[in-house]
């Protein structure tokens, strides 16, 4: 595959994090001004702000690798180089002198003195407009994370033909050999002829579900209505599974599970406490800062777990604050968590699409002995500007861990809370 040459725009580094490695096996040009540009935007405290410090700190680091002048090779093939030789004779005489238009005139200078076929790469409408009434190439850095799809991705489910024996001997003897390796904890739905069965995958067995095999199963008044959220109760009840990930759309059901799982297994006397914690990452524009301590600043991020517990509390729903005052649940933020041990616990951590790998390792590590974490995301509904399903900490904690034995993962696909929201989940 031949190399392009793409020049960048300030708007396409601080619009995602990742766009400044998204050009793989490309050259990619960075004028000077732009480094200006993005200095300028490092003490916002938006998504553009990290963006220009994450490109800052990215770029500092490329210096132990080489030039950036000359340029750098990253690991994905990709080259980035800095470029600073542009005078004043280069400016472009019918444009004020200004950040858009030295862009436009280093790109113009590149592709008449060095490369042929130059592209601007710019998310500004009228730096695109400029360059084509110049003759120079450009085009919109377009990549949204909501048209990333993680093809192959684990799904913590697979699909086994077997032989109606087979199945005849797994219901007698609760589990059956398999000669495929499948994941550690991976759940199974066995088919032979008109029969089947749900397993789960252990020490080379398909073995029979212990809780969600049960005719009359049901966890703080809540019952599976699909095989998903079978295997997902099934996981989070395990306790040799000490990290149970689910991911799946909104309404499949991934909070109120987990919720339930919880409180039984804090009722069984499996665990001493529950902590709840959720990203601080709006869907919107930010509502400003909020007063209080930790937990009122808090409240209005917890809040859908809150129902949750309230509403398995049944009419009892200021048991919930009880528990809270008792220290029995806890709410805590992402940003105390570093430096924390903590055992005997249960964490359940919502909207974890929405974390870094950097955070859900800080989060990972805290665990203590005898504590269970629970990371609960939705991989098509990432809110935060610099993450996409490729890059949320969810996502990187799913593959990596497959297959670790203490760890299990379950992607639900059905949407149990109303048929206006299944619809909804599936077509935008």
């Amino acid at each position: 595959m031949s190399q392009k040459i793409f020049v960048l725009d300030t708007s396409v580094l601080v619009h995602h994090e990742d766009s400044i490695h998204a050009f793989p096996d490309q050259k990619v040009i960075i004028p000077m001004v732009v480094l200006e540009e993005v200095d300028n935007l490092k003490t916002r405290s938006d998504s553009v702000g990290n963006s220009a410090r994450y490109v800052n700190r990215f770029l500092d680091d490329l210096r132990s690798r080489g030039s950036l002048a000359e340029g750098v090779k990253l690991d994905n093939g990709q080259e980035i180089q800095v470029y600073t030789e542009l005078a004043e004779e280069d400016l472009i005489p019918m444009l004020d002198v200004n950040a858009d238009n030295k862009i436009i005139a280093t790109a113009l200078k590149l592709s008449k003195s060095i490369y042929n076929d130059i592209v601007l790469i710019s998310r500004d409408i009228n730096i695109r407009v400029k360059c084509d009434s110049l003759g120079l190439r450009s085009e919109n850095y377009n990549k949204h994370k909501a048209t990333i799809k993680r093809k192959g991705a684990y799904t913590g489910v697979s699909v086994l033909d077997l032989s109606p024996n087979d199945v005849d001997d797994f219901y007698v003897n609760g589990k059956v050999r398999l000669d495929d390796n499948y994941e550690p904890n991976e759940f199974l739905v066995l088919k032979g002829g008109q029969k089947s069965a749900l397993a789960c995958f252990k020490d080379g067995y398909a073995k029979k579900l212990n809780y969600a095999s049960q005719k009359s199963f049901e966890i703080q008044g809540i019952t599976p209505r699909n095989k998903e959220q079978m295997f997902a109760l099934e996981s989070l009840l395990d306790r040799d599974i000490h990290m149970t990930t689910i991911s799946g759309k909104a309404g499949s059901g991934k909070t109120l599970m987990a919720t339930a799982a919880a409180l039984h297994m804090l009722n069984e006397g499996w665990y001493e406490k529950i902590i709840i914690s959720r990203p601080v990452q709006s869907m919107s524009s930010d509502i400003g800062f909020l007063p209080g301590n930790k937990e009122e600043k808090m409240q209005p991020w917890i809040q859908p777990m809150v129902d949750n517990f309230k509403f398995l509390f049944k009419n009892g729903t200021h048991y919930f604050d009880i528990m809270v005052e008792k220290g029995v649940i806890e709410i805590e933020a992402l940003s105390y968590i570093r430096g924390r041990s903590l055992p005997n616990i249960i964490m359940i951590l919502d909207e974890s699409q929405n974390i870094t790998y950097n955070e859900a390792k800080a989060v990972i590590t805290r665990m203590g002995d005898n504590s269970k974490l629970i990371m609960l995301g939705d991989l098509e509904q990432i809110d935060a500007p610099h993450l996409d399903s490729t890059t949320s900490g969810l996502g990187a904690i799913v593959e990596k861990f497959k297959d670790f034995d203490l760890s299990s993962h379950i992607t639900l696909l059905k949407g149990e809370r109303s048929p206006l929201a299944d619809y909804a989940a599936r077509i935008l």
